[in-house]
């Protein structure tokens, strides 16, 4: 796993940054002015920018020009729009227009307006539209605004006109600095729409991350990470209202757009105080107070200038700013290498979160700056990064119930020595410690597989992303979610097992056919068994069936299939093979692995001895999954057997007994 989960991060990227899009859309190039339409395609590209050369005056006046023309490209700032006195700068104002030709005059078009800095008035055919915010000559006649409306257009005809009055003093940069996409209304609002529901899926997972941090920093407070953390989370989700969808600003109205402004840049700010606490409390050793305190001090230095001067003042500062946390970026970078080269613990996995998250950073500060023109995608990033503190967390949990494990035999021990009184009353707690002990090694044992099918499902898509269309990396996608959505099933079925052991589980039983479930089986560990260009051979007939519970059943197959696996060598066999017997179905899983060490075989099956070891590839393991197999052929009064010859291979025999059914008969194994 600790190869595997920097991998699954590497391809998250490519899934994240198309998430930040929400649908694709056709986006030919303005020229002069020109956009040509006549060969839009309305049923495979419903959408389409206005993207190009638009014509561009300085001035407020709606009048066709009658000098030469000048042409400015949109999306784009104007700051450096050249003009008989010099450049234009990021204040000023601004008049754009667009013409497009259509085939053929459209009903029920309608324009999402993307990020026009900072107040608008759009006119169609010499009519008006909308206006966002007032434009004005100077700051005092203008109120700035960041919606991004819909505007319906009420008039059809073969020749759109569209002219954009801007004006701009209160943002570094001004213009049309976001695209503008025309198309026809139900496209527009379902564009819209899933925009909108992105942002929320975001702040849910988020916030809800945040709380929960929280929670735990209240019920164990020695650990201050955790509340660091949350509050880091709890940041970076408001901040998903101020990008994308603009949620806040669109719901509030133009005149407070000063306060809404401050804030929205407070929360990005904040952002590298409350990252670097949280950095601080996890590698106390390795990231000096020094830097921490200076970091303390950038980020309370910048939210007073916010706080204290107006926009046309603190976004220049706040330029300054963003240098300073692309270089922070590069320090914490180095410090997560020399983090994982100490081998702290979860250093690979936080290293590998972190960066995501801030690259996808990088790329929201470049945006802002009209340096590159893509999506914000920081929040997707953070979800990146709290799915690999999550994994993190789980590690460490661990790691504390094995030294628990440790403290509490070595306890047991001294008890042991010192008194003879507690002797019944120890006996009674240790089995009940054990099967706790059990449970939560199980629990810890059977999530691992779903995690690392996830994990070699996207690492297949990276190798042959080239390759692959949109539908297949759909399904790929479709079968690790499956997979997800399965390992939940199977902590249920564990809560099960654990009363299985103690003979109070009621199974549910019922008649299935054996090989589609062994195919399911073969499914799940294809990539594992694919890594190793293994070749599984499946020779159960379609026609066998058993009285059996389904989930128990797969089971069995996941964990000899997996061991099978983990003990092959590249380019070995695995062969599943059956026999039908008169009270009984039995089964083989035999492969031509490097086998098992002779004294290792008696306690294969027992949860008392952990016979674990590495695998071929140096996978690692608890030695419970043998140990589940027993427990499970043993409720059904079944047998199970071992052969295996070091370097030449393993075979486990099982038999369940089962009522006479319609059984092909076979030769015996």
């Amino acid at each position: 796993m600790r190869f595997r989960v920097p991998v699954f991060f590497l391809l998250l990227i490519g899934a994240i940054i198309g998430c930040s899009n929400p649908q694709d859309y056709y986006s030919p190039k303005a020229k002069l002015g020109i956009l040509d339409l006549r060969n839009w395609d309305l049923t495979n590209s419903p959408l389409v920018s206005l993207d190009g050369e638009w014509e561009f005056t300085n001035s407020l006046d709606t009048s066709k020009p009658n000098s030469s023309k000048a042409f400015i490209t949109v999306p784009g700032s104007w700051n450096k729009f050249p003009l008989a006195n010099g450049e234009h700068g990021g204040e000023g104002i601004g008049t754009y227009r667009l013409t497009v030709f259509l085939d053929r005059p459209l009903k029920d078009l309608a324009l999402q307006m993307g990020d026009i800095s900072t107040a608008y008035r759009i006119y169609l055919n010499g009519r008006l539209l909308a206006d966002n915010g007032i434009i004005g000559i100077n700051k005092e006649s203008m109120t700035p605004s960041y919606k991004h409306p819909i505007i319906l257009l009420d008039e059809e005809s073969k020749e759109l006109n569209f002219t954009i009055q801007v004006s701009n003093f209160y943002h570094t940069t001004g213009g049309i600095r976001k695209s503008i996409l025309l198309g026809p209304i139900l496209n527009v609002f379902e564009y819209k729409k899933q925009e909108i529901s992105l942002g929320w899926v975001v702040f849910g997972a988020t916030f809800l991350m945040g709380v929960y941090h929280l929670i735990l920093f209240f019920m164990r407070r020695v650990d201050k990470s955790a509340i660091w953390f949350a509050f880091f989370c709890i940041d970076l989700s408001i901040r998903g209202f101020f990008t994308g969808s603009v949620f806040i600003y669109e719901i509030t109205e133009d005149k407070y757009w000063v306060y809404i402004h401050k804030l929205d840049l407070l929360s990005f700010v904040l952002a590298l105080p409350l990252f670097s606490l949280f950095l601080r409390s996890l590698f106390p050793k390795d990231f000096h107070r020094y830097f921490n305190t200076a970091f303390l001090s950038v980020g309370a230095a910048f939210s007073l200038i916010i706080l204290m001067t107006p926009a046309s003042e603190y976004m220049w500062y706040i330029q300054i700013f963003q240098g300073i946390v692309g270089i922070i970026i590069v320090y914490f970078l180095l410090l997560m290498i020399y983090c994982v080269f100490r081998k702290r613990e979860g250093a690979i996995l936080f290293a590998v979160g972190a960066a995501f998250l801030f690259i996808a950073t990088l790329n929201d500060i470049l945006n802002q700056a009209l340096i590159i023109k893509t999506g914000y995608i920081a929040n997707w990033g953070l979800l990146a990064f709290l799915f690999s503190q999550t994994i993190m967390l789980s590690v460490r949990f661990s790691n504390a119930f094995v030294r628990l494990e440790e403290l509490q035999k070595s306890l047991e021990y001294k008890v042991l020595e010192r008194t003879s009184q507690l002797e019944e009353a120890k006996l009674v707690a240790e089995e009940a410690n054990s099967m706790k002990d059990t449970f939560i090694s199980l629990v810890t044992h059977d999530l691992r597989s779903p995690i690392t099918t996830i994990m070699g499902i996207l690492q297949l898509i990276k190798n042959d992303y080239e390759q692959l269309d949109d539908i297949s990396i759909k399904e790929w996608l479709m079968r690790a979610e499956n997979t997800s959505s399965q390992s939940l099933e199977m902590i249920a079925t564990l809560l099960d097992l654990n009363r299985l052991r103690s003979g109070s589980f009621p199974m549910d039983n019922s008649l299935i056919y054996v090989f589609p479930e062994v195919e399911g089986v073969l499914a799940k560990l294809w990539a594992q068994a694919n890594a190793k260009k293994l070749e599984i051979r499946n020779s159960i007939p379609n026609e066998v069936r058993m009285n059996v519970d389904r989930t128990l059943f797969s089971e069995i197959f996941v964990n000899l299939l997996s061991n099978a696996i983990k003990f092959c060598r590249e380019g070995d066999s695995i062969e599943i093979d059956f026999a039908s017997k008169p009270s009984e179905i039995e089964f083989t899983v035999k492969d031509s692995g490097v086998g098992i060490p002779t004294e290792m075989i008696p306690g294969l099956f027992s949860t008392e001895i952990r016979s674990t070891r590495l695998g071929t590839n140096r996978e690692s393991g608890t030695g419970l999954g043998l140990p589940l197999v027993y427990s499970i052929i043993n409720a059904y009064h079944g047998k199970i057997s071992v052969e295996s010859q070091e370097q030449k291979g393993s075979k486990f025999t099982f038999s369940i007994p089962q009522p006479l059914l319609d059984i092909p008969r076979l030769n015996p194994i």
